[in-house]
């Protein structure tokens, strides 16, 4: 079979799926994307009744349906270089068409999709059902997340999974994710689609995914930095005339920073994630004893260890619930609506479905930077201006 500019193409012929508990009148001929030379063909067995009934009038596969001369079989995928269609994302779609049972979707192995196929079911559902809520498939993404989901994040692995979560509000996962990229990424976080994948419509906002990460690394850095400095600042802000050696002192402790290649943290930054920081620090030694009492006295490792453990406590990724609560959904928002925000005896994650901190909760907010700081003043500093 010809491909691309006449490349020859070979046709691998899968398995016949059957998807209609009854009356499988329809065959779909499922044609696979072009990759190395190889098209896969399946033909999926469902019910012409129910499709006609559940599918959108005007969308792709309807029009093929009313246009096909005959009624008992159609192709999905077209034959050109660029068509094709995901088989994992179209059976997770005609399963719910269908409404499979959970049964016969573990049969169909229909929770061990790619995260890849993940996308594709959700780009068929809401391209193609539109009048019906892309949450129709809620409880089969809960337990493919439970059942598969992706056990060892990478770094695409985590953008890719990230839109899903946040489409089916997945607390866990979609914390989960923004954390592991504001620790492993190096450099500025980007959204990221699956390789091949084109629709443009299927992306978070900005404000609710890029823009609260690179937060949170801002927050990292920060924190690092503040760290593993304030021993130094006191130093040499309260104690330059109290010994004659702080000097050599603090020179040998940057150099042993500098020699494990964390410090200056603004330096290493663009070139190792925090984790590689982190892991880079627990490497820290200092083999140098001081002249008086004073500079012998300070525990630089122990400095090392509270900034490594500050850092690591900063972000326990991006808060939905917390996402939610603060995000604007009128325009007068009275003192009643911002003080669902604030902290329950000291707690930041009170009604979340995930524990977290202040700064997690900080990272999280969506509402105006001024309603924020207010209510990080507590109780008695939040008061609803008169321009408000």
């Amino acid at each position: 079979m010809p491909g691309s500019r006449g490349a020859p193409v070979s046709l691998i012929f899968d398995e016949d799926i059957r998807i209609a508990e009854e009356a499988a009148d329809l065959t779909i001929t499922l044609l696979s994307p072009i990759e190395d030379a190889t098209r896969h063909v399946t033909e999926i067995k469902v019910s012409s009744s129910i499709c006609r009934k559940t599918i959108t009038p005007g969308t792709y596969l309807n029009s093929i349906l009313h246009a096909s001369a005959d009624k008992t079989e159609i192709a999905l995928g077209g034959d050109g270089p660029e068509e094709g269609e995901n088989k994992e994302g179209v059976l997770v779609w005609f399963a719910h068409l269908h409404k499979l049972s959970e049964q016969r979707m573990t049969q169909l192995r229909l929770y061990e999709v790619s995260i890849t196929g993940v996308w594709h079911a959700i780009r068929l559902w809401k391209y193609h059902e539109k009048e019906a809520d892309v949450k129709a498939l809620q409880l089969w993404f809960n337990k493919w997340y439970d059942t598969t989901g992706v056990r060892d994040l990478d770094i695409d692995s985590a953008k890719f999974l990230a839109l899903p979560c946040q489409i089916f509000n997945h607390a866990v996962g979609f914390a989960r994710v923004t954390k592991f990229l504001a620790y492993n990424h190096i450099g500025h976080v980007k959204e990221r689609q699956p390789k091949g994948f084109k629709a443009k419509f299927m992306h978070i906002a900005p404000a609710e995914f890029i823009g609260p990460v690179n937060h949170a690394r801002g927050g990292l850095k920060t924190t690092l930095h503040k760290n593993l400095w304030k021993k130094t600042g006191t130093i040499l802000r309260f104690g330059t005339d109290k010994c004659n050696c702080w000097d050599a002192t603090i020179g040998r402790y940057l150099a042993a920073l500098v020699k494990v290649d964390a410090f200056p943290v603004d330096d290493v930054m663009p070139r190792a994630s925090f984790h590689e920081i982190i892991d880079r620090l627990r490497q820290f030694e200092l083999d140098w004893v001081p002249p008086c009492g004073r500079c012998r006295s300070i525990d630089w490792v122990y400095e090392v260890r509270m900034a490594i453990q500050a850092t690591q406590s900063y972000f326990d990724g991006l808060c939905l619930d917390c996402m939610d609560r603060s995000k604007p959904k009128g325009k007068n928002l009275d003192d009643d609506y911002w003080r669902h925000n604030e902290s329950v005896g000291g707690r930041w994650d009170t009604n979340c479905r995930i524990k977290h901190n202040q700064s997690t909760w900080y990272v999280s907010w969506l509402g105006r930077d001024d309603t924020r700081q207010k209510l990080l003043k507590g109780l008695g500093g939040y008061r609803v201006d008169a321009d408000e």
